[in-house]
C-alpha cells in the first residue's frame, strides 16, 4: 500500500510541475506579444509628428472644408528640397478641391525672404513651408501629408504586389524614378504619376485583413509623416479608397508666369488671383456669384470636342455657359481669358479653372457675356 501511494504522489508532482510550465510558457508568450505589439504600435506613432507646433495646427470647423497640404520631398530626414504640392480643402460628401502649387513658385517667406516653395521645407523644415503656405494663401492649414519620394523604391520592394508592379510597369523599386521623372513630362503629368504610384501602395496596403493593413502600413511607415494619427490615416485610406478621383476632385493650377533669371528659373504667382483661389478652395461666397457670370467659350486649338469639355467643367462650377463655338483660328497655342466688361473679377474667376492661361481685358458689350474663353492647344498639355 505504501509503494502505491507513493507513485500516486510522484504522478500529481509531475501533472503539477507540468502545468507550471505550460503556465509559465503561455506567461512568456503573453509578454513577449505585449513587447512586440509596444514595438510595433511604436514604430507605428512615428508616422504622427509629435511636435508643440503640429499639436498646434487649428481644428477644421464643423461648418467648414478641411484645409490639407499635401507634399513630397527628396529626402525629408536630410531636409531635401520640395518635388510637388497641392494644398486641398476636403468637402462635405467626398468633395474635394486643389490647387496645384509648383515646386518653383517664389514666396515670400518671414525672416527669409523670397524663396522658391522647393527651398523653404530645406531651411525650415515642414514648420516653415507649412506656415509659409498658409500665410501665402491667407487660408489656416488642418493637415498635412508628406511623402518622402527616398523610400519610395524601398516601400515598392517591401510591398512585394504583383498589381502594383502591373500598374505602374516596372520590374522593381528602383525603377519608379524614372517612371516619375520621365523626360518630356509636364508638371501636371508629373503630378498625376505621383498619385498613381500612392494610390497603388494605399490600395496594397488595405488589401488584408485588420492585423495585415497594420502590419503593411508599418512596412512603409517611413514613407509619411503626417499630424494625422495612423489609425485616423488607416480609416481615411480605407474610406476613400472606392471614391473616383476624377468625379469627387476639381483641380486647378496656381495662375502666374515663369520667369528666368541668373540663378535659374521661378514660378511668379499671379497675387490678385490668390484671393479669389482661396475663395473657390473653401467655398467661400466671390465677389460675384458664379452663376451671374456669362461665358462663351471658343475653340482656338483645332482639336475637336475641346469648348465643350471646358464648357462641361465650367458648368460644373456653376458658371452661366451661354455659348461654345469656334475661334476665329485654330492656332492659338495658349488658352486666353478675355474680359469683356471693366471689372476684372469675373474673368479671374473663371481663369482660376484654366491653368495657364493668359488674362485679358478687352471690352466688348456687343458680346453679350462677361468673358469669352479661347482655349489654346496647352490645354491639353496641363
Amino acid at each position: 500500500m505504501a509503494k502505491a501511494r507513493y507513485y500516486t504522489v510522484k504522478t500529481k508532482r509531475n501533472k503539477i510541475r507540468t502545468g507550471r510550465l505550460l503556465f509559465l510558457l503561455a506567461l512568456c508568450a503573453l509578454l513577449l506579444s505585449i513587447l512586440l505589439s509596444v514595438r510595433l504600435l511604436g514604430s507605428l506613432n512615428a508616422i504622427q509628428d509629435q511636435s508643440e507646433w503640429a499639436k498646434a495646427l487649428p481644428v477644421p470647423p464643423a461648418d467648414g472644408p478641411e484645409n490639407m497640404l499635401l507634399y513630397s520631398v527628396s529626402d525629408s530626414i536630410n531636409r531635401g528640397t520640395v518635388t510637388a504640392l497641392v494644398l486641398l480643402a476636403h468637402h462635405s460628401e467626398e468633395r474635394f478641391r486643389a490647387i496645384v502649387v509648383p515646386p518653383d513658385t517664389l514666396l515670400d517667406v518671414q525672416e527669409h525672404g523670397f524663396l522658391r516653395v522647393a527651398e523653404i521645407f530645406g531651411l525650415g523644415g515642414r514648420e516653415l513651408l507649412i506656415s509659409s503656405v498658409s500665410e501665402f494663401f491667407a487660408l489656416p492649414i488642418h493637415t498635412y501629408l508628406e511623402v518622402d519620394e527616398t523610400f519610395l523604391p524601398t516601400a515598392l520592394d517591401l510591398l512585394q504586389a504583383d498589381l502594383i508592379w502591373e500598374k505602374l510597369q516596372i520590374t522593381s523599386g528602383g525603377d519608379i524614378f524614372e517612371v516619375i521623372h520621365a523626360e518630356g513630362l509636364t508638371g501636371a503629368q508629373q503630378l498625376e504619376r505621383r498619385r498613381n504610384v500612392l494610390t497603388a501602395i494605399s490600395a496594397e496596403v488595405l488589401n488584408a485583413g485588420t492585423l495585415g493593413r497594420v502590419r503593411n502600413l508599418l512596412e512603409v511607415s517611413p514613407l509619411i509623416r503626417t499630424n494625422m494619427s495612423w489609425r485616423e490615416l488607416l480609416t481615411a485610406m480605407d474610406k476613400y479608397k472606392s471614391t473616383p478621383y476624377a468625379e469627387a476632385v476639381s483641380m486647378t493650377e496656381l495662375p502666374g508666369e515663369e520667369q528666368v533669371q541668373a540663378d535659374g528659373s521661378f514660378w511668379l504667382a499671379d497675387t490678385e488671383a490668390v484671393s479669389h483661389l482661396a475663395n473657390w478652395l473653401t467655398d467661400q461666397q466671390a465677389i460675384i456669384p458664379h452663376r451671374q457670370i456669362t461665358v462663351e467659350i471658343l475653340n482656338g486649338s483645332g482639336l475637336p470636342g475641346i469648348a465643350t469639355a471646358v464648357a462641361n467643367k465650367l458648368k460644373a462650377e456653376g458658371f452661366n455657359v451661354l455659348r461654345v463655338g469656334n475661334a476665329d483660328s485654330s492656332d492659338f497655342e495658349t488658352s486666353q481669358v478675355i474680359s469683356r466688361v471693366e471689372n476684372m473679377d469675373a474673368a479671374k474667376a473663371v481663369a482660376i479653372m484654366l491653368p495657364g492661361a493668359h488674362l485679358l481685358k478687352e471690352e466688348n458689350p456687343e458680346k453679350g457675356v462677361h468673358v469669352t474663353v479661347i482655349v489654346g492647344k496647352n490645354y491639353l498639355a496641363e
